[in-house]
């Protein structure tokens, strides 16, 4: 009953913005209280992984503190918003690891999200489409994420592909593409792994070709579709019109994330110990870079009214830009570790409840450190992590106890072939 309560108020709060330090959330004030009575060293031995990113993360925080301190001399305003960042991506993961301790709790978090999304997400938006993308994606994505797991718990597999690709189609339709591909990829993994099917690295290689092919062939249809009006809404049709050749997925990638190509400039210019927190692009140069990908002319009444950070957009490239090579090191361990759990909760977790959640959320790990904003380590990141976490040292243990049994087994009939001792 605690850690339901703990969940209610860590997911309710974080719609609730305080000024201290920067900008924290009510909830993150909550894990500060939290700390002293959630961390326990023992889990360190216990839990090779959890310790392995924690250790990351202080590693990420020491390489930040350096470059604001000793190489770019951060102002103190920045350098402590930099900092609490860091911080509190680090005690966020640790309180809901402790918290997150079973498939009941993650569900309820998952139904706790869902209900703070319907209250606190923004929904200011200037058109439809941005209103479907900022206020009706966040609600919609975690509906999903719970009638998925109340399906599949009932071996409703097939239900769960039709749902995920509805909604998947709805979101290329509605000008929400990445979760749109994130779902769709996740509906073919739930397919692979729940028809029978034996994958062989040659048939892993033809059905990537043929992915790739169906991929392309989909994607013309959709850029014709958005060409005509038919999907899509007045943002994709810009972004489409901007290309010199809109049938290169590539081309629309550039455009949609240029700021993640933007950040390579920067890192060029201080490859080792980069530019610092909360770095300020003063002079516009990497704007204007972003602008370029982006196939936009410079609007310099409305350049000089913002004050412009550099640009990054990715979680790897971001931890790049402000402090350099190092944690750039950092944050790509986090992210193999997390790749690593759910790899392998992929292949062998099938047969869980939360499987369909656990396929989603390891997709969306992928796209969330190429192409999302480097906030998003202190926001979304330490909540996948527990729960990747979670179900990654359950699904061992089980996988472990079952080879156990079997060894016994094996060992009981050669011992006796009648199966008695």
């Amino acid at each position: 009953m605690l850690n339901r309560l703990k969940i209610a108020l860590y997911t309710l709060l974080s719609g609730v913005n305080v000024a201290l330090v920067g900008q924290l959330k009510l909830n993150e004030i909550m894990v500060l209280l939290f700390a002293p009575f959630v961390f326990d060293i023992r889990d360190f031995k216990a839990f090779p992984l959890f310790r392995k990113i924690i250790v990351a993360l202080v590693a990420l925080f020491i390489f930040q503190a350096v470059t604001d301190l000793f190489v770019v001399n951060s102002s103190s305003e920045n350098f402590m918003r930099g900092w609490a960042a860091i911080i509190m991506s680090i005690l966020s993961f640790i309180f809901l690891f402790k918290t997150l301790r079973d498939d009941k709790i993650i569900f309820f978090f998952l139904c706790m999200t869902l209900l703070k999304n319907i209250i606190w997400t923004d929904d200011n938006a200037d058109t439809d489409m941005s209103y479907f993308k900022f206020k009706m994606v966040p609600i919609l994505s975690y509906g999903v994420y719970v009638l998925s797991f109340l399906l599949y718990r009932k071996g409703q597999w097939k239900a769960v592909l039709a749902l995920l690709l509805a909604y998947s189609l709805l979101c290329f339709a509605r000008d929400s593409r990445s979760t749109g591909m994130v779902f769709f990829l996740g509906a073919i993994i739930i397919y692979c792994f729940n028809s029978g099917m034996y994958l062989t690295r040659d048939r892993l290689l033809v059905f990537g070709i043929a992915g790739l092919l169906l991929f392309q062939f989909a994607y013309v249809c959709y850029v014709n579709a958005v060409l005509n009006h038919e999907i899509g809404g007045e943002h994709a049709s810009e972004q489409i019109d901007r290309l010199d050749n809109p049938y290169n997925p590539l081309e629309l990638l550039m455009t949609g994330r240029g700021e993640t190509f933007a950040a390579l400039a920067a890192i060029s210019d201080a490859p080792l110990f980069g530019h610092g927190s909360w770095a300020k692009d003063d002079n516009l140069k990497y704007y204007r870079i972003l602008l370029l990908y982006q196939n936009e002319e410079m609007n310099e009444q409305l350049a000089a009214s913002t004050e412009h950070l550099i640009p990054s957009h990715s979680i790897l490239l971001g931890a790049w830009v402000n402090c350099g090579l190092g944690g750039f090191a950092a944050v790509l361990l986090v992210f193999i570790l997390l790749l690593r759990m759910g790899f392998y909760l992929v292949r062998h977790a099938a047969d869980t409840a939360l499987y369909p959640v656990l396929v989603l959320m390891t997709i969306g790990v992928i796209w969330t450190f190429l192409f999302s904003p480097i906030q998003q380590l202190r926001f979304n990141i330490p909540a996948i992590g527990a729960i990747l976490l979670r179900a990654y040292y359950e699904c061992v243990e089980e996988t472990n106890e079952a080879v156990v049994e079997a060894d016994i087994n094996e060992t009981t009939v050669l011992i006796s072939p009648g199966g008695k001792i």
